[in-house]
């Protein structure tokens, strides 16, 4: 008796052990949608996305930075090395100029508008990179109910098995039955703690990944608020006939088109599109001498040092036409032939996309109403288990069957309720795929159709 005490006190540290270890720690109580916000504010994923859409709309917004003039200062000091040492005879000069310039490329429309795809597309990758993470929440939040309801099926399936080998201890004390029941029974018992143990176990450890997806502190004792009792009752779904759905994996790759159309323009423009470039600069030089005619006459009346100043300015307009690009075996010529496979790549690869995503929504399609199906037969089956597990008992209690008949009427209420929950969860992953496949706001397709 004392091994079956102490099997069971380890069974039941083990299924409650997530919830003893946290129960002097910071209790939440968290929806769906609460899972959902929290991962929106902490997931390291998302905080990374949203830089990388920083920069590309940055670049969006100063695409046109290659017609910003530049600017540019110069200066010069000459001393004259050989009379520098005599303070009177030292002869310098001192020059300032200053250019602007300019320079016009034909590629300028293909670099604005190449730099606006870029960041329309970042858009549309960081929109699915925050539906990725909220997929994988709602995922995990429907995962774990569905382990916790496992756990208390396998914990109400053991508490069975130990009240019935209790039973047929009495029983065997009462002469009623063998001493073979009451092993039998006992086994029985045994071989479940196991499993109990393991369900509890699994579910400790995807409440804690759970916890690190949506950014909360591991010793925070979660409650999650919901059933997939919800999910059984699940009908039909609200598919949006005769809409026009465009699905994110066809947006991206008509972005991806558009991309490769503009960067055959880009090269196009490169190798036959002219190049304008000016140029305005403007300078002055100070030189500063001793006057000869001081040197020659002391004593006459003029200044003691020549200083000449001269100013000069110059304007510059030039135009460069390339001539590379009409020749057939020039880098340009070149470039613009793989441009062209790339674009013809992209357009299959958009027209293959529309195929994999139509094949994809049909699949899902039908595993939904096979799961909505499925659902409805199991439960009859539950039904059935649970009316002839209680008949089977009753027929044991007055001896008139044997106790593996009962044993295995218990293992299949088990069975059968774990199969309803385990169909559940797959309906509601599926839902929720095809919404991440289309674009579709998770909950669309659970939503009631209008009247």
């Amino acid at each position: 008796m004392k091994i079956f005490k102490k099997l069971f006190g380890i069974s039941t540290m083990l299924m409650m052990g997530f919830f003893s270890v946290a129960q002097e720690s910071q209790k939440q109580s968290l929806t769906i949608e609460d899972a959902v916000n929290l991962a929106n504010q902490n997931n390291i994923t998302i905080k990374t996305s949203q830089g990388s859409l920083d920069l590309l709309k940055a670049k969006n917004t100063f695409s046109w930075n290659s017609i910003s003039p530049s600017f540019g200062l110069s200066g010069s000091f000459v001393p004259d090395l050989e009379d520098w040492a005599n303070p009177d005879d030292n002869i310098y000069s001192f020059g300032l100029t200053g250019s602007v310039s300019l320079t016009l490329k034909t590629n300028l429309y293909s670099d604005i508008k190449g730099a606006k795809i870029a960041y329309e597309s970042g858009k549309l990758s960081y929109e699915q990179t925050c539906r990725k993470i909220e997929l994988n929440v709602r995922t995990a939040f429907y995962g774990l109910l569905y382990e916790q309801e496992n756990l208390v099926l396998q914990q109400r399936s053991l508490a069975t098995s130990k009240t019935q080998y209790e039973q047929n201890q009495e029983k065997f004390k009462n002469g009623q039955i063998s001493e073979l029941d009451v092993m039998q029974s006992r086994v029985n018992y045994e071989q479940k703690i196991p499993t109990v143990e393991s369900v509890a176990l699994q579910l400790e450890n995807d409440y804690s990944t759970f916890k690190q997806m949506i950014g909360i502190p591991q010793e925070t004792l979660i409650e999650l608020q919901g059933s997939l009792d919800d999910i059984l009752k699940i009908k039909a779904i609200n598919f949006p006939e005769g809409e026009a759905i465009v699905a994110p994996d066809v947006k991206t790759a008509e972005y991806n088109l558009e991309t490769a159309k503009n960067n055959l323009l880009a090269s196009r423009f490169s190798a036959y599109g002219p190049v304008i470039s000016a140029r305005y600069s403007y300078g002055g030089t100070d030189i500063n001498m001793p006057n000869p005619e001081k040197t020659k006459n002391p004593n006459a009346d003029v200044p003691d040092r020549i200083d000449s100043k001269s100013n000069s300015s110059s304007i510059s307009i030039g135009v460069t036409i390339p001539l590379d690009g009409y020749l057939p075996w020039s880098t340009g010529a070149a470039t613009i032939g793989s441009n062209k496979v790339n674009l013809n790549n992209a357009q299959m690869q958009l027209e293959n996309t529309k195929t994999t995503v139509a094949i994809q929504t049909e699949n899902y399609l039908r595993k939904i109403n096979q799961g909505i199906s499925q659902i409805s037969s199991i439960k009859s089956t539950v039904d059935l288990a649970n009316k002839s597990y209680t008949m089977t008992k009753t027929a044991y209690n007055y001896g008139k069957t044997d106790l593996l008949s009962l044993q295995s009427a218990s293992d299949k209420v088990l069975t059968n309720e774990v199969n309803l929950k385990s169909q559940a969860y797959s309906l509601i992953g599926n839902i929720l795929n095809l919404e991440y496949l289309l674009g579709l706001p998770f909950g669309t397709l659970l939503q009631e159709k209008s009247e």
